[in-house]
């Protein structure tokens, strides 16, 4: 799932500590953007996304094993909410890593 968090950073192009959007696509992080000035960097995240959905989808079947084993009934539970948010989950990471690939360079500079 693509995951956008805030963090209080340093903006090299506006030289204040502020809150800047960080997003990941998965576990990459694909942009950080300064709240302040709007400046936007950007990394393609495209072949380091592969190899990580790779990973993630080889290793969901025992994930799920686990959290079956730790506890039935919340993880029986959780199906009805969880499988159907999947797809569209991996769609937003899609689009992050889609994003991140045709805007490769720096954004926001005037």
């Amino acid at each position: 799932m693509s995951t956008v968090r805030h963090a209080e950073l340093t903006c090299s192009r506006c030289g204040t500590d502020t809150v800047h959007e960080v997003v990941y696509a998965g576990r990459l992080l694909a942009e950080v953007t300064c709240t302040a000035c709007g400046r936007t960097y950007g990394r393609d995240v495209r072949a380091d996304y592969l190899a990580d959905l790779r990973q993630r989808l080889v290793t969901k079947p025992k994930r799920m094993l686990r959290r079956l084993r730790k506890d039935p009934l919340r993880f029986a539970s959780s199906l009805p909410r969880t499988v159907p948010a999947k797809p569209l989950e991996l769609l937003s990471e899609i689009r992050v890593v889609w994003h991140s690939g045709k805007n490769r360079r720096t954004r926001g500079e005037h």
